[in-house]
């Protein structure tokens, strides 16, 4: 697994706030690890509209998902609270049934708070213009210019169908793949995989929020690429609600049932699928999970 982010997280070490004041982002109570679901039963038609909304990615496309083991790490709010979120991330991340690595690894999943996030992803793009692997220069521009307190990018590599990286040429950019049986109509030659996450987060837009209600928002876009912009239309309750969120507006207190459902099937559906494939696979998942957990109605 590639370990190459970890001299971007201690280089940006001095440009995002090493503490946070108590009364912008208070201390979660971390006496209990469990993950408390939320939320109603709903009828296909929404699980179809949460599926759909966090999957933006055309029929044809397919849908990427780290196939190596995660290490999460958080920046920005001093090393006792960051190493209580990067915890809670392993712990969502176990919960989901994705692949999480040893202690001691070296951060694939970068969880950045900073006092200007635009400003932020601007010295990240021109001193680490790699860490944007994938990420079209137009995409990183419209990050920078959004006026949203949050943003996240994947960087990408890609896998054949037995899961071994596809090496590229570096002159001309076209791919090798090698696989051991022939590509159908239900199968893919290969796949995209994440390489590595960055999730960055102004610390303004943290007020009223618990360390665990950010290390939930961070796993669902960490994980997962999801736009919490597009969740208003699945009307299904998710922690991706909290950044944006008008002030004294109620949100879910931690992740919910919805949210791990939706990685639990993500990481549980076929691989070398197309993404409209892989979307009817995980809408089945999600409603088994749905349907198997208890509701919490604490």
């Amino acid at each position: 697994m590639p370990k190459f982010l970890l001299p971007v997280l201690l280089a940006v070490g001095a440009i995002v706030p090493g503490r946070a004041q108590q009364s912008q982002f208070p201390q979660a109570d971390q006496s209990s690890g469990t993950i408390v679901v939320q939320g109603i039963r709903d009828p296909n038609k929404q699980i179809t509209r949460f599926v759909d909304a966090l999957t933006d990615t055309p029929a044809s496309g397919q849908l990427s998902r780290f196939d190596w083991a995660v290490c999460p790490a958080a920046v920005g709010l001093g090393d006792a609270r960051g190493a209580i979120i990067a915890q809670r991330m392993l712990q969502v991340a176990e919960a989901a049934a994705i692949p999480v690595d040893k202690p001691g690894c070296k951060p694939n999943v970068l969880l950045f708070v900073a006092r200007d996030k635009s400003e932020l992803i601007s010295q990240l793009y021109r001193k680490y213009p790699a860490y944007f692997g994938g990420v079209d220069r137009s995409a990183v521009m419209r990050m920078i210019r959004d006026p949203s307190p949050a943003a996240a990018w994947h960087v990408e590599g890609r896998l054949d169908a037995d899961g071994i990286a596809v090496s590229r040429d570096r002159i001309t950019g076209q791919e090798t793949i090698e696989r051991t049986d022939s590509p159908s109509r239900l199968s893919t030659a290969s796949r995209p995989h994440f390489l590595a996450s960055i999730v960055v987060v102004d610390l303004d837009s943290l007020a009223g929020l618990t360390v665990t209600q950010l290390a939930d928002y961070a796993a669902m876009r960490a994980f997962a690429r999801t736009d919490p912009r597009r969740v208003a239309k699945a009307s299904a309750p998710t922690i991706l609600s909290a950044i944006e969120a008008p002030m004294d507006s109620p949100v879910p207190l931690t992740l919910t049932d919805w949210d791990l459902a939706f990685l639990k099937s993500l990481y549980a559906s076929s691989a070398n699928r197309s993404a409209s494939r892989q979307r009817s696979e995980m809408k089945q998942i999600v409603r088994r999970t749905l349907q198997d957990e208890p509701k919490n109605d604490d």
